[in-house]
Protein backbone atom coordinates (compact mmCIF):
# COMPACT_ATOMS: atom_id res chain seq x y z
CA UNK A 1 0.00 0.00 0.00
CA UNK A 2 2.73 2.47 0.52
CA UNK A 3 3.41 2.65 -3.08
CA UNK A 4 -0.13 3.57 -3.84
CA UNK A 5 -1.11 7.12 -4.51
CA UNK A 6 -4.25 6.66 -2.11
CA UNK A 7 -4.10 7.44 2.03
CA UNK A 8 -4.68 4.65 4.35
CA UNK A 9 -6.76 6.47 6.24
CA UNK A 10 -9.52 8.42 4.35
CA UNK A 11 -9.54 11.94 4.63
CA UNK A 12 -5.54 11.95 5.43
CA UNK A 13 -3.07 13.26 2.28
CA UNK A 14 -1.71 10.41 0.32
CA UNK A 15 2.16 8.76 1.35
CA UNK A 16 4.75 10.36 -0.47
CA UNK A 17 7.91 9.44 -2.66
CA UNK A 18 7.70 5.61 -2.89
CA UNK A 19 11.10 3.63 -1.03
CA UNK A 20 10.71 0.15 -3.01
CA UNK A 21 14.19 -1.09 -1.78
CA UNK A 22 12.93 -0.23 1.97
CA UNK A 23 9.62 -2.34 1.01
CA UNK A 24 11.51 -5.19 -0.34
CA UNK A 25 13.32 -5.25 2.75
CA UNK A 26 9.90 -5.66 4.96
CA UNK A 27 8.53 -8.58 2.48
CA UNK A 28 11.71 -10.11 2.74
CA UNK A 29 11.66 -9.86 6.79
CA UNK A 30 8.31 -10.72 6.64
CA UNK A 31 8.57 -14.41 4.49
CA UNK A 32 11.68 -15.13 6.92
CA UNK A 33 9.39 -14.56 9.68
CA UNK A 34 6.74 -16.93 7.96
CA UNK A 35 9.43 -19.49 7.84
CA UNK A 36 10.20 -19.30 11.28
CA UNK A 37 6.74 -19.40 12.48
CA UNK A 38 6.17 -22.74 10.53
CA UNK A 39 9.64 -24.09 11.77
CA UNK A 40 8.38 -23.39 15.56
CA UNK A 41 4.98 -24.24 15.65
CA UNK A 42 3.45 -21.30 15.86
CA UNK A 43 1.06 -20.90 12.49
CA UNK A 44 -2.27 -21.09 15.03
CA UNK A 45 -1.20 -17.75 16.57
CA UNK A 46 0.68 -16.31 13.54
CA UNK A 47 -0.66 -15.65 10.27
CA UNK A 48 0.50 -17.11 7.00
CA UNK A 49 2.36 -14.92 4.69
CA UNK A 50 3.58 -15.53 0.78
CA UNK A 51 4.67 -13.66 -2.18
CA UNK A 52 2.94 -13.36 -5.45
CA UNK A 53 1.83 -11.37 -8.43
CA UNK A 54 -0.81 -8.67 -7.91
CA UNK A 55 -2.40 -7.36 -11.68
CA UNK A 56 -5.12 -5.09 -11.28
CA UNK A 57 -6.39 -1.46 -11.34
CA UNK A 58 -7.27 0.78 -8.56
CA UNK A 59 -11.31 1.33 -9.26
CA UNK A 60 -12.23 5.13 -9.57
CA UNK A 61 -8.33 6.15 -10.16
CA UNK A 62 -7.05 3.86 -12.39
CA UNK A 63 -4.09 3.36 -11.60
CA UNK A 64 -2.18 0.15 -12.63
CA UNK A 65 -0.47 -2.08 -10.38
CA UNK A 66 1.40 -4.86 -11.81
CA UNK A 67 4.04 -6.69 -9.10
CA UNK A 68 4.51 -8.80 -6.79
CA UNK A 69 3.02 -8.44 -3.26
CA UNK A 70 2.94 -9.36 0.11
CA UNK A 71 -0.12 -11.45 0.95
CA UNK A 72 -1.26 -12.51 4.27
CA UNK A 73 -4.06 -15.06 5.48
CA UNK A 74 -6.95 -13.42 6.90
CA UNK A 75 -6.76 -13.14 10.79
CA UNK A 76 -10.40 -14.38 12.16
CA UNK A 77 -11.45 -12.75 15.46
CA UNK A 78 -11.79 -8.80 16.61
CA UNK A 79 -8.81 -6.70 17.69
CA UNK A 80 -8.45 -7.07 21.77
CA UNK A 81 -9.05 -3.60 22.10
CA UNK A 82 -11.97 -3.29 20.11
CA UNK A 83 -13.39 -6.26 22.28
CA UNK A 84 -12.52 -4.34 25.18
CA UNK A 85 -12.83 -0.32 25.29
CA UNK A 86 -14.82 0.14 21.46
CA UNK A 87 -17.42 -2.57 21.29
CA UNK A 88 -17.96 -2.35 17.41
CA UNK A 89 -20.65 -2.85 16.42
CA UNK A 90 -22.03 -3.20 20.24
CA UNK A 91 -20.48 -3.00 23.41
CA UNK A 92 -20.27 -5.71 25.45
CA UNK A 93 -20.57 -6.36 29.31
CA UNK A 94 -18.05 -6.81 31.67
CA UNK A 95 -19.54 -10.39 32.50
CA UNK A 96 -18.66 -11.18 28.87
CA UNK A 97 -15.17 -9.95 29.11
CA UNK A 98 -14.80 -12.05 32.51
CA UNK A 99 -16.09 -15.10 31.28
CA UNK A 100 -14.00 -15.37 27.85
CA UNK A 101 -10.71 -13.58 29.73
CA UNK A 102 -10.78 -16.14 33.06
CA UNK A 103 -12.48 -18.63 31.23
CA UNK A 104 -11.82 -19.53 27.66
CA UNK A 105 -8.72 -17.45 26.92
CA UNK A 106 -6.81 -20.31 25.30
CA UNK A 107 -3.11 -20.25 27.75
CA UNK A 108 -1.44 -22.94 25.43
CA UNK A 109 -1.54 -20.00 23.24
CA UNK A 110 -0.63 -17.20 25.92
CA UNK A 111 2.73 -19.16 26.19
CA UNK A 112 3.96 -19.43 23.17
CA UNK A 113 2.62 -15.71 22.28
CA UNK A 114 5.15 -14.93 24.80
CA UNK A 115 7.89 -17.07 23.61
CA UNK A 116 6.73 -15.76 20.01
CA UNK A 117 7.61 -12.48 21.22
CA UNK A 118 10.34 -13.00 22.81
CA UNK A 119 12.01 -14.96 20.32
CA UNK A 120 11.84 -12.02 17.95
CA UNK A 121 12.20 -9.30 19.34
CA UNK A 122 8.67 -8.21 19.18
CA UNK A 123 7.94 -4.23 19.44
CA UNK A 124 4.68 -3.61 19.16
CA UNK A 125 2.12 -6.16 20.89
CA UNK A 126 -0.57 -3.74 22.52
CA UNK A 127 -4.13 -4.40 22.53
CA UNK A 128 -4.95 -3.82 18.76
CA UNK A 129 -2.42 -6.57 17.38
CA UNK A 130 -4.30 -9.58 19.09
CA UNK A 131 -7.23 -10.84 17.42
CA UNK A 132 -9.62 -12.17 20.08
CA UNK A 133 -11.65 -14.87 18.61
CA UNK A 134 -15.47 -15.64 20.80
CA UNK A 135 -13.49 -19.30 22.11
CA UNK A 136 -11.14 -18.08 23.39
CA UNK A 137 -8.77 -18.60 20.75
CA UNK A 138 -6.63 -15.85 19.35
CA UNK A 139 -4.04 -14.42 16.79
CA UNK A 140 -1.11 -12.33 16.53
CA UNK A 141 -1.04 -9.65 13.56
CA UNK A 142 0.96 -7.10 12.35
CA UNK A 143 4.56 -8.72 13.31
CA UNK A 144 6.91 -7.15 10.69
CA UNK A 145 8.43 -4.23 14.29
CA UNK A 146 10.71 -7.64 15.16
CA UNK A 147 14.62 -7.96 15.39
CA UNK A 148 15.11 -4.15 15.33
CA UNK A 149 13.61 -3.63 11.78
CA UNK A 150 11.45 -0.94 12.74
CA UNK A 151 12.54 0.16 15.93
CA UNK A 152 16.61 -0.15 16.64
CA UNK A 153 15.70 1.31 20.20
CA UNK A 154 13.64 -1.80 21.06
CA UNK A 155 14.27 -4.65 22.59
CA UNK A 156 11.02 -5.87 22.79
CA UNK A 157 7.56 -4.94 23.95
CA UNK A 158 4.49 -7.37 24.42
CA UNK A 159 1.73 -7.10 26.88
CA UNK A 160 2.20 -11.04 27.22
CA UNK A 161 5.33 -10.98 28.60
CA UNK A 162 6.48 -8.59 32.34
CA UNK A 163 9.65 -6.61 32.29
CA UNK A 164 8.33 -3.90 29.65
CA UNK A 165 6.41 -1.19 28.80
CA UNK A 166 3.06 -2.00 27.47
CA UNK A 167 2.55 -4.72 30.30
CA UNK A 168 3.45 -2.31 32.80
CA UNK A 169 0.75 0.11 31.00
CA UNK A 170 -1.44 -2.40 31.32
CA UNK A 171 -0.97 -3.25 34.50
CA UNK A 172 -1.27 0.50 35.87
CA UNK A 173 -1.87 3.35 33.74
CA UNK A 174 -0.21 4.40 30.40
CA UNK A 175 0.39 8.18 31.94
CA UNK A 176 1.63 6.88 34.84
CA UNK A 177 4.11 4.50 33.10
CA UNK A 178 5.06 6.72 30.84
CA UNK A 179 5.79 9.68 33.26
CA UNK A 180 3.26 12.28 31.45
CA UNK A 181 2.58 15.74 33.15
CA UNK A 182 1.13 15.43 35.93
CA UNK A 183 1.47 11.67 36.60
CA UNK A 184 3.78 12.14 39.90
CA UNK A 185 0.97 10.42 41.77
CA UNK A 186 0.82 6.52 42.44
CA UNK A 187 -2.71 6.31 40.01
CA UNK A 188 -5.36 4.38 41.93
CA UNK A 189 -6.82 3.16 38.46
CA UNK A 190 -10.88 2.39 39.02
CA UNK A 191 -10.41 -1.37 37.98
CA UNK A 192 -7.93 -4.06 36.92
CA UNK A 193 -7.58 -4.17 33.38
CA UNK A 194 -8.77 -7.57 31.32
CA UNK A 195 -5.04 -7.46 29.75
CA UNK A 196 -3.58 -8.41 32.71
CA UNK A 197 -4.47 -11.85 32.19
CA UNK A 198 -2.31 -11.91 29.66
CA UNK A 199 0.60 -12.28 31.82
CA UNK A 200 2.72 -15.86 30.62
CA UNK A 201 3.18 -17.15 34.08
CA UNK A 202 -0.51 -17.47 34.87
CA UNK A 203 -0.69 -19.79 32.40
CA UNK A 204 1.82 -21.92 33.36
CA UNK A 205 0.85 -25.65 35.21
CA UNK A 206 0.15 -24.94 38.52
CA UNK A 207 2.62 -24.28 41.22
CA UNK A 208 4.92 -22.98 38.94
CA UNK A 209 6.28 -19.04 38.52
CA UNK A 210 8.86 -20.06 36.08
CA UNK A 211 9.02 -21.08 32.35
CA UNK A 212 12.71 -21.81 32.59
CA UNK A 213 13.59 -24.16 29.77
CA UNK A 214 9.92 -26.08 29.42
CA UNK A 215 9.58 -24.70 25.83
CA UNK A 216 6.52 -26.51 24.08
CA UNK A 217 8.56 -29.67 22.05
CA UNK A 218 8.58 -28.12 18.48
CA UNK A 219 9.73 -24.69 19.60
CA UNK A 220 13.06 -26.47 21.67
CA UNK A 221 13.47 -28.66 18.88
CA UNK A 222 12.96 -25.14 16.19
CA UNK A 223 15.66 -23.60 19.00
CA UNK A 224 18.26 -26.21 18.66
CA UNK A 225 18.65 -25.82 15.26
CA UNK A 226 18.78 -21.96 15.06
CA UNK A 227 21.19 -21.44 17.35
CA UNK A 228 24.75 -23.07 18.45
CA UNK A 229 24.02 -23.69 22.45
CA UNK A 230 26.83 -23.57 24.82
CA UNK A 231 26.33 -25.77 28.37
CA UNK A 232 26.05 -22.67 30.15
CA UNK A 233 23.20 -20.98 27.80
CA UNK A 234 21.16 -24.26 27.76
CA UNK A 235 20.72 -23.45 31.73
CA UNK A 236 19.92 -20.39 31.79
CA UNK A 237 15.79 -20.29 30.34
CA UNK A 238 13.24 -17.89 29.31
CA UNK A 239 13.11 -15.50 32.08
CA UNK A 240 17.10 -15.13 31.47
CA UNK A 241 16.16 -13.96 28.34
CA UNK A 242 13.92 -11.70 29.36
CA UNK A 243 15.85 -10.05 31.60
CA UNK A 244 19.28 -10.00 30.07
CA UNK A 245 18.85 -11.37 26.34
CA UNK A 246 19.96 -9.48 23.10
CA UNK A 247 18.46 -7.46 21.80
CA UNK A 248 17.60 -5.23 25.04
CA UNK A 249 15.89 -2.32 25.92
CA UNK A 250 17.38 0.73 27.21
CA UNK A 251 17.44 0.74 30.76
CA UNK A 252 14.49 3.19 31.10
CA UNK A 253 12.23 0.50 29.15
CA UNK A 254 13.34 -2.35 31.47
CA UNK A 255 10.65 -3.27 34.10
CA UNK A 256 11.07 -5.43 37.47
CA UNK A 257 8.60 -8.31 37.56
CA UNK A 258 5.84 -7.64 39.49
CA UNK A 259 2.94 -9.33 41.70
CA UNK A 260 0.72 -11.55 39.13
CA UNK A 261 -3.14 -11.52 39.35
CA UNK A 262 -4.76 -14.48 37.12
CA UNK A 263 -7.97 -14.70 37.89
CA UNK A 264 -10.48 -11.38 38.14
CA UNK A 265 -13.70 -11.04 40.04
CA UNK A 266 -17.03 -8.69 39.51
CA UNK A 267 -18.30 -8.85 43.05
CA UNK A 268 -21.52 -6.75 41.90
CA UNK A 269 -22.84 -5.27 39.06
CA UNK A 270 -21.35 -1.36 40.71
CA UNK A 271 -18.19 -2.72 41.59
CA UNK A 272 -14.39 -2.39 40.15
CA UNK A 273 -12.83 -5.29 38.59
CA UNK A 274 -10.70 -6.94 41.19
CA UNK A 275 -8.04 -9.78 41.36
CA UNK A 276 -9.55 -12.52 42.83
CA UNK A 277 -6.87 -13.63 44.75
CA UNK A 278 -4.26 -11.86 46.82
CA UNK A 279 -2.76 -9.52 45.38
CA UNK A 280 -0.60 -6.73 46.28
CA UNK A 281 0.61 -4.17 43.11
CA UNK A 282 3.57 -2.74 43.10
CA UNK A 283 4.12 0.43 42.17
CA UNK A 284 7.71 1.71 40.69
CA UNK A 285 8.96 2.66 37.77
CA UNK A 286 12.93 2.95 36.36
CA UNK A 287 14.75 6.08 36.68
CA UNK A 288 14.97 7.90 32.96
CA UNK A 289 13.37 8.49 30.28
CA UNK A 290 10.91 5.83 28.63
CA UNK A 291 10.27 7.23 25.94
CA UNK A 292 13.18 8.56 24.03
CA UNK A 293 15.07 5.74 26.20
CA UNK A 294 17.19 8.16 27.51
CA UNK A 295 18.27 10.07 30.88
CA UNK A 296 15.93 12.11 32.39
CA UNK A 297 15.56 15.44 30.87
CA UNK A 298 11.91 17.19 31.52
CA UNK A 299 11.56 20.17 33.93
CA UNK A 300 10.15 18.22 36.88
CA UNK A 301 10.96 15.64 38.91
CA UNK A 302 11.52 11.87 37.71
CA UNK A 303 8.99 9.79 39.40
CA UNK A 304 11.57 6.72 38.80
CA UNK A 305 13.03 4.66 41.98
CA UNK A 306 15.11 2.33 40.64
CA UNK A 307 18.05 1.65 37.88
CA UNK A 308 15.85 -0.48 35.21
CA UNK A 309 17.80 -3.57 34.26
CA UNK A 310 18.29 -4.33 37.84
CA UNK A 311 16.61 -7.15 39.41
CA UNK A 312 16.87 -7.83 42.77
CA UNK A 313 16.16 -11.51 42.90
CA UNK A 314 19.19 -12.30 41.48
CA UNK A 315 22.09 -11.09 43.43
CA UNK A 316 25.40 -9.42 41.98
CA UNK A 317 27.65 -12.56 42.69
CA UNK A 318 25.54 -14.64 40.39
CA UNK A 319 27.07 -12.64 37.50
CA UNK A 320 23.12 -12.29 35.66
CA UNK A 321 23.63 -7.98 36.59
CA UNK A 322 21.33 -8.28 39.35
CA UNK A 323 20.61 -5.40 41.92
CA UNK A 324 22.93 -2.44 41.36
CA UNK A 325 24.49 -3.81 38.37
CA UNK A 326 23.05 -3.00 34.89
CA UNK A 327 23.25 -6.28 33.10
CA UNK A 328 25.55 -6.75 29.83
CA UNK A 329 26.15 -3.63 27.95
CA UNK A 330 23.97 -2.66 25.70
CA UNK A 331 23.67 -3.92 21.53
CA UNK A 332 24.40 -1.52 19.08
CA UNK A 333 21.50 -1.35 16.77
CA UNK A 334 21.83 -3.11 13.65
CA UNK A 335 22.89 -1.30 10.24
CA UNK A 336 19.97 -2.17 7.70
CA UNK A 337 20.62 -4.08 4.78
CA UNK A 338 19.77 -2.63 1.42
CA UNK A 339 18.68 -5.82 -1.10
CA UNK A 340 18.33 -5.81 -4.15
CA UNK A 341 15.23 -4.79 -6.64
CA UNK A 342 14.53 -8.32 -8.57
CA UNK A 343 14.14 -11.26 -8.69
CA UNK A 344 11.37 -11.55 -6.02
CA UNK A 345 13.93 -12.49 -2.91
CA UNK A 346 13.11 -16.07 -1.35
CA UNK A 347 13.05 -15.97 2.51
CA UNK A 348 16.04 -15.82 4.48
CA UNK A 349 17.09 -18.37 6.70
CA UNK A 350 16.12 -18.94 9.77
CA UNK A 351 19.32 -19.23 11.46
CA UNK A 352 20.17 -15.66 9.71
CA UNK A 353 17.15 -14.34 10.71
CA UNK A 354 16.64 -15.26 14.74
CA UNK A 355 20.51 -15.81 15.89
CA UNK A 356 20.72 -12.70 17.72
CA UNK A 357 18.03 -12.56 19.77
CA UNK A 358 17.23 -15.86 22.24
CA UNK A 359 19.26 -18.33 21.97
CA UNK A 360 16.34 -18.40 23.89
CA UNK A 361 18.11 -18.93 26.41
CA UNK A 362 17.73 -22.77 27.13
Amino acid sequence: MPCLPLPKVKGRPPPGSCDAEAILLVMQHLTALDKLSRECGFTDIVPRVWLAPVRGVVPGIGYPIDWWGLWMEYAEGVSLENFQYRGRPRMLDRETHMEVFNNKLNKTRVLRAAIFDLLTSQCDRHAQNVMLQEDGNFVLIDNDATLNLLHHTCGFDSIFVPNTLKYEAARTANHWVLKLPGADTVPRPPSLDFQILLDYRCALPEGREAMGTSYPPQVEQCLRHIADMTPEQITKGYEWAAKYGLPRNTAPRRYRSKPKCCKLELPNVHATIQCAHPYEPVWELPLGNPITGGVWDKNRPDIGTYEGGTFPEDPPEAGLGGEGSGGFPPAPPPSPRRPGRSPPPAPAPTSATTRRRLRLEW
